[in-house]
């Protein structure tokens, strides 16, 4: 089953897999199974070894002799069950062969053999301290509350973009400027609502900002089959839903896990022959999907940059100087420029985007972000050089180390539409939040999950899996009140309760 579940969807077996039984056999008939030479070679070896057990290994011991050793066996299971199975450093520490593309979930997992990775997976380290009952609480508060619905005449287009390792260092006063680089960025907060997040990621993960913007979820599963998310919240509204990556598709499962989390299209670079990572190319592809999308439907698009991912160069740079150099060593001025040689490339075609969405005539919300802090040399030398506090066992080093801006800007027809102005300061909150803010900003009411998550947000609005930060009524912490670690504990499990419960 593990072997044919691979083949046909890329992905190993795992437990919950059985719970979809049903839909599976349901879709086989779509599929052909391929029995190569190893398949064929296991089944003769199985049908062997059976007749050579049958008529050679006649000895039988005592039954005293096999329940002490079965009961002995079974001690051990649950001991080994308990302790090595289950965890999740020792699990997490496993090294994998080279060649194994470490950034697939899928590929990791069968890189570990079948049987562990499947004993793994019985168990979920989430829910030690959930209450006993906490699958009834969580389903009685999501029924407790009556999911939104977004009336026809509100119905905007929402365009979201995340910028690859896109933050605005001006933040840094050490940084010596030659030029407003973020000019374009700056001006585009004037008229627009702008913040910050507290990401739980540094210099690459780009995904877990990615999936808690797209679910409202703080911990995230494999989202290995359909899932709950506020993608399909926009489909179930009468959305279209679709989006670009100019990376490939098999980078963090993105193909297999974007189709489960309700997107009717999603590209990348395998789905065009002129296809390149380069933000010209990003951009002007974002405007042709959008241009050309079914206008018979409103239109939910999130797409994912790619060119200034790290690392940068560290022996040259470009000859545009966009800092002084100061008291950086050459390798750190080189990291440190050649970044910004990007991102004020990106900011550049940010302002140029937002000038085509104006002339829309159709109303149009735009959410940018950017994903986590860049990575500025191996231990974060330039961070260092520059005298940034980045000790994230400090309120100020956590924020530095994790923080990255957000801009929600809407053209003048989804204003009209919406009747609200898009200014001002959104605040800082965390990326599982991010679509809370977008839904209150078009005064939108969203599903039962975001209803509750928007209640919690009123007194904790940062929760990192980083570190254990929260920001609780404005103040750093690393623990909460009881009345919020108690409130948190409910989201959790009802958070758990989606993930596990499809409703689709």
């Amino acid at each position: 089953m593990s072997f044919f579940k691979g083949q046909l969807r890329g992905d190993p077996l795992i437990p919950s897999d059985f719970l979809l039984t049903g839909e599976a056999l349901k879709l086989l008939p779509n599929y052909t199974l391929t029995l190569n030479w190893k398949v064929w070679l296991a089944v003769i070896f199985l049908v062997f070894g059976t007749v050579f057990a049958f008529f050679f290994l006649r000895y039988r011991p005592r039954p005293a002799f096999r329940g002490g050793v079965g009961g002995a066996m079974l001690i051990l299971g649950f001991i080994l069950y308990r302790t090595a199975y289950t965890d999740p450093e020792l699990y997490n520490s496993m090294e994998v062969l080279e060649g194994v593309n470490k950034w697939s979930t899928a590929e990791m997992t069968i890189a570990r053999g079948f049987t562990y990775p499947f004993i793994y997976h019985f168990y979920d380290e989430d829910i030690r301290d959930f209450e006993s009952n906490w699958r009834e609480k969580a389903a009685e508060a999501l029924s407790s509350q009556e999911d939104g619905v977004i009336s026809e005449e509100k119905k905007v287009n929402v365009v979201a973009i995340m910028l690859e390792s896109f933050s605005d260092l001006t933040e840094f006063d050490a940084i010596d400027f030659t030029e407003d680089v973020y000019a374009p960025w700056h001006a585009l907060q004037k008229e627009s609502v702008y913040g910050e997040l507290v990401v739980s990621t540094f210099g690459g993960n780009t995904v877990d900002t990615e999936r808690k913007f797209m679910t409202g979820f703080v911990h995230l599963k494999d989202f290995q089959r359909p899932s709950n998310s506020y993608v399909r919240f926009f489909k179930e509204q009468g959305y279209i839903t679709e989006g670009l990556h100019v990376g490939n598709n098999w980078y963090y499962d993105r193909k297999t896990v974007h189709a489960n989390l309700g997107f009717d299209n999603y590209y990348f670079l395998e789905d065009y022959e002129d296809a390149n990572r380069t933000d010209d190319y990003f951009f002007a592809k974002v405007k042709e999907l959008y241009a050309g999308r079914d206008r018979s439907a409103p239109y939910f698009m999130y797409n994912l940059s790619y060119e200034n991912h790290g690392p940068y160069p560290t022996d040259y740079t470009g000859e545009k100087a966009y800092i002084r150099r100061g008291n950086l060593s050459e390798e750190g001025y080189n990291i440190l420029n050649n970044y910004l040689t990007g991102v004020a490339g990106t900011a550049q075609k940010v302002h140029d985007f937002v000038d085509w969405l104006r002339e829309d005539e159709t109303p149009v919300v735009l959410v940018l972000f950017g994903d986590h802090k860049p990575w500025l040399g191996n231990g974060c030398s330039v961070y260092h050089e520059l005298g940034v506090n980045i000790d994230t066992s400090t309120p100020e080093g956590f924020y530095n180390f994790y923080s990255t801006p957000y801009i929600i800007w809407a053209n003048d027809a989804a204003k009209e539409v919406l009747g609200r102005d898009f200014t001002g300061y959104g605040g800082v909150f965390s990326p599982n939040f991010l679509m809370n803010e977008l839904f209150r900003q078009c005064g939108w009411t969203g599903n039962a999950w975001m209803q509750i998550t928007d209640d919690f947000r009123e007194n904790v609005d940062v929760i990192s899996t980083a570190a254990v930060y929260f920001r609780e009524n404005g103040a750093y912490t690393d623990a909460l009140s009881e009345e919020s670690n108690n409130a948190y504990r409910e989201i959790r499990q009802i958070e758990y309760y989606l993930q596990q419960n499809f409703k689709g």
